[in-house]
């Protein structure tokens, strides 16, 4: 099977450029032949290779990513490890009680995994517990705060209720009338930290970068084709998101999205004095269609909004260019204060959906497996999807593996470009019903 769409990434992501240069990738070459091999180096990739690698000691892993981990969507992300995730196709943000519970059980036992490799290796990547603010600019976004508040309650959550004054003296400006802040979040830099993971994994995984899969033959044994190189494996663990049905799993089930931000310069000290307000922060916005906005521990500020419809799987100039123009309004309706700050970077992030919210799982095929579609909570749900996919393929049983095979599955799709059409006159709406959230 030919691979036809590859992973394209461009060097405009600002968590990795303001980074020190990253080494020399090592490229696949000749004819390898591995116990397994993980096709993605996201969270999911990262976290599934270092799992089979501390249960199976003996065997040979191989991490393939078709560019550079850090510069893929792991690395493109806002940088929140989130423990109670809003859903950006719901009015609000919690579900039935129940399954919120076990999401929460996931997204935390993930956090978990995520702490103990980066406390083991000392990976330096602006690790910050500090929790999320959700930010209201409008008495709309207010009222959907209240109603997060309320689920929180069901939940017995713990939060507590921030007014103007105090998100101000937070984050510089008076655009928020109001936040709510839950303390389960953490705060990271996300390129510093996949690419820390990546160099720290076990001796008996090979990390392979710009590396990208050309065809798949399966198997009794996978050999996979790659730009220089050919590897065969025994098991083959795709975690590779969007691009999953490129491999002919899912092919008419899965949407593709691209999520946009921009990164500022660094502020200058009069810069910093004029804003005012904490060193860091993270507000998350009332409505799931407004910005998230981050202030960065180098005094840079992070705008993230927009998502928009990837028919071709990777983001498109045309787009960036269009969300820069908003993203520039989104920063000076909030920090009038700041003028002359431009911003430096403008990325965008490929991620999957599924109409129904759910995602796949387990056994794809004779000696394939999977773990992709988080539905945008790749951090913390990713990484624990992954761990969890290891210890599937090796045998090992748990709670929490028990629920995620027993999950549903993504429904089919409309077909294009129907598809394409519903889901930007759906995104061009929820923009609209946003306003000044946005």
């Amino acid at each position: 099977m030919k691979v036809a769409v590859l992973p394209e990434a461009d060097n405009r992501n600002g968590w990795l450029e303001t980074l020190p240069p990253l080494p020399p990738p090592l490229r696949t070459a000749g004819s390898i032949h591995v116990d397994y091999a993980v096709v993605g180096g996201g969270f999911t990739g990262l976290a599934a290779a270092r799992r089979l690698a501390e249960l199976d000691p003996q065997a040979s892993v191989a991490l393939i990513d078709a560019g550079r981990i850090g510069n893929n969507s792991a690395g493109r992300n806002s940088g929140f490890a989130i423990d109670q995730a809003h859903n950006i196709r719901a009015r609000n943000f919690a579900g039935s009680l129940d399954t919120e519970r076990q999401q929460i059980s996931l997204n935390r036992a993930g956090q978990d995994y995520l702490r103990d490799i980066v406390t083991r290796h000392g990976i330096d990547c602006d690790w910050r517990e500090e929790g999320k603010i959700h930010g209201a600019a409008t008495g709309r976004g207010q009222a959907l705060i209240r109603t997060y508040s309320g689920n929180l309650d069901l939940l017995g959550a713990s939060y507590r209720w921030i007014e103007a004054p105090e998100m101000k003296a937070i984050t510089g400006t008076d655009f928020y009338v109001q936040g709510l802040h839950t303390p389960g979040t953490i705060q990271v830099q996300p390129a510093a930290m996949v690419t820390g993971m990546a160099q720290s994994m076990p001796e008996n995984v090979t990390v392979y970068e710009d590396s990208p899969v050309r065809s798949v033959a399966y198997g009794s044994v996978t050999h996979l084709e790659s730009t220089n190189g050919e590897i065969s494996a025994s098991k083959l663990l795709l975690t590779n998101n969007g691009f999953a049905p490129q491999f002919g799993f899912y092919p008419n089930s899965l949407i593709p999205i691209a999520t946009w931000a921009s990164m500022s310069r660094k502020l200058t000290p009069d810069e910093i004095r004029a804003l005012g307000g904490c060193d860091a922060w993270g507000i998350i916005p009332a409505d799931p269609f407004g910005s998230t906005v981050r202030r960065t521990v180098d005094d840079r500020i992070l705008v993230r909004n927009i998502y928009s419809y990837a028919g071709r799987l990777n983001c498109e100039e045309a787009m960036r260019l269009r969300a820069r123009t908003t993203h520039k309004r989104s920063f000076a309706n909030r920090f009038p204060m700041l003028p002359e700050v431009d911003l430096e970077y403008t990325w965008g992030g490929p991620l999957a959906l599924s109409r129904n919210g759910q995602p796949v799982f387990g056994a794809l095929a004779e000696g394939v497996y999977g773990s992709f579609c988080h539905n945008g909570v790749g951090v913390a749900r990713g990484t624990i999807c992954g761990k969890l996919l290891a210890e599937l393929v090796v045998g090992h049983e748990s709670e929490l593996l028990a629920y995620m095979q027993a999950a549903g599955r993504p429904d089919r799709l409309p077909v294009k470009p129907f598809l394409g059409w519903g889901i930007a006159c759906n995104f061009a709406y929820r923009r609209y019903r946003a306003g000044r959230e946005l």
